[in-house]
């Protein structure tokens, strides 16, 4: 870490400035994507939306939105409008202040029982042009509603919809957003009063005057003999040279294999993340037989406590490059993971623009290092708004292929496994999201099952594979219907 990240950063008391780095990232590549989607409707790009149905008790529609105004009164990220100065030629941020139409606010009647509807609606919202960032919108509500009688309350099934654009909620936000609006929900006010607190355009001029060079050749070195060019021999069914539109596959596991990762975790005290981002790099060795592997990832990039409590997009993309050795144990191979882990957590503030710059330098490649990313969410599944009453809502996540089928949202990254975990209930659940102009959904469902056959060679309780001894090569990913055709051909040739 630099000297300047550990100097003082007070409060500047500006309303406009340079933008940070993410911010910066997510607009360039907005533009990139509009460029490419111009001419389709119903492609939808940095919408995310937050599904919650209300599980039990009431909840007064008024105090929800009075909290929602409250929280984006507060958080200045909200009021922010981005756009190009020609001048200085860097893109800045103002902050509009004293703004009075901070969101979009719809109240829809639905059979909330009728999930294609629900269906239908949430899909809209995904593929809505609602966010102006030139404006600084970025942020809606909607609530459905079945019981069109009473007007003021949701009740048990009714549900929320939260949407928003990513270049104001990253991973990490989408928590704090969450704890605030509860706060704002419970006490009718957030503490707001600190003048010394920083805010997302504070920390976005101090990034700017954090000395980059010792990072930079960190990056420089750790891709100093890589092939830029090279591409992982993943089975693909078509070729593409351009951004993509995705799909989703979900896939679990079972719960005994579930416990089983877990106590190795507890075991080794490696937390999640890399603990499957060691299984990832062995499943592509596996399924492509290369052993340079650079797979795409996130990092939350606060670097300094007093970032903690601000909502705004922080998050930066960063690459795992890795050459593995096929003849280490999966322990071996672990203890390199996470040593390279931290090496990377020490460097993670590079922005990822500035790599990808260096990365063109010697690659042909329009987009490097968009093959393979993973994703580990560690989410609370149960929203408790007010336990004094009792309303609890729960999250639905729209991953599943057969409830939520999605065919037309961008995809940058060939193939994606997310991991959804979490860690007080010990539940894992997994999904590929995936180009479907690259792959055909017959295939992503072979990935999946190969990657299951991979989790329960290496931790299942019936399997005798040792993690200490055994060389990583000796894992299989052969599903068990090959198995028995490779048996009966050898059979044949008897």
């Amino acid at each position: 870490m630099t000297k300047e990240t550990n100097n003082e950063w007070k409060r500047l008391n500006i309303w406009k400035g340079k933008c940070s780095y993410s911010q910066e990232r997510i607009w360039i590549d907005e533009q990139i994507r509009e460029s490419l989607i111009k001419n389709s409707e119903d492609l939808y790009n940095y919408n995310s939306v937050i599904v919650y149905q209300i599980e039990d008790g009431i909840l007064p529609i008024k105090r929800f939105r009075q909290s929602i105004k409250i929280l984006l009164d507060k958080h200045e990220i909200f009021q922010t409008s981005l756009d190009y100065n020609a001048d200085e030629h860097s893109l800045q941020q103002t902050i509009n202040q004293n703004s009075n139409d901070l969101y979009s606010y719809e109240l829809t009647y639905v059979d909330v029982n009728d999930i294609e509807k629900v269906n239908n609606i949430i899909y809209n919202e995904q593929i809505s042009k609602h966010f102006d960032l030139n404006k600084g919108k970025m942020f809606r509500c909607h609530l459905l509603k079945g019981n069109a009688q009473d007007k003021n309350h949701l009740i048990k099934n009714d549900y929320i919809l939260l949407i928003y654009h990513h270049s104001g909620i990253d991973q990490y936000s989408k928590y704090l957003f969450i704890k605030e609006l509860t706060n704002g929900y419970l006490n009718g006010k957030l503490n707001n009063d600190d003048k010394y607190d920083l805010k997302y355009i504070d920390y976005s001029q101090y990034e700017h005057e954090i000395d980059l060079t010792n990072c930079e050749e960190f990056w420089q070195d750790l891709f100093s003999d890589y092939n830029f060019n090279h591409r992982l021999k993943i089975p693909y069914d078509n070729k593409l040279d351009n951004i993509s539109t995705g799909s989703y596959y979900s896939f679990d596991i079972d719960k005994s294999l579930t416990r089983q990762i877990f106590r190795y975790k507890n075991k080794i005290n490696i937390n999640l993340f890399r603990i499957f981002l060691t299984t990832f790099y062995v499943y592509l060795f596996k399924l492509t037989q290369d052993t340079d592997i650079s797979i795409t990832g996130f990092t939350p990039n606060r670097i300094r406590n007093e970032l903690n409590h601000i909502i705004g997009p922080f998050e930066n993309l960063i690459i795992y490059r890795h050459e593995l050795d096929p003849h280490q144990s999966f322990n071996e191979l672990i203890k390199k993971i996470d040593k390279l882990c931290s090496n990377i957590k020490e460097n993670a503030f590079y922005p990822y623009q500035q790599l990808i710059a260096y990365a063109r330098k010697f690659s042909s490649l329009q987009y490097p290092f968009n093959q393979v990313s993973l994703r580990l969410y560690i989410e609370d599944d149960q929203w408790n708004l007010d336990p004094n009453n009792n309303l609890i809502l729960k999250q639905i996540y729209l991953i599943n292929h057969q409830l939520f089928p999605r065919y037309n949202k961008l995809t940058p990254i060939d193939l994606t496994l997310n991991i959804i975990g979490n860690l007080e209930k010990q539940t894992l659940s997994f999904y590929f999201d995936y180009s479907n102009k690259l792959f055909e959904q017959e295939t992503i469902q072979t990935l999946a099952l190969r990657y299951q056959k991979l989790l329960k060679h290496l931790f299942d309780v019936s399997s005798n594979f040792d993690l200490d001894d055994e060389p990583i090569y000796k894992l299989s990913i052969i599903l068990s219907d090959e198995e028995r055709l490779m048996h009966n051909i050898n059979l044949n040739k008897d």
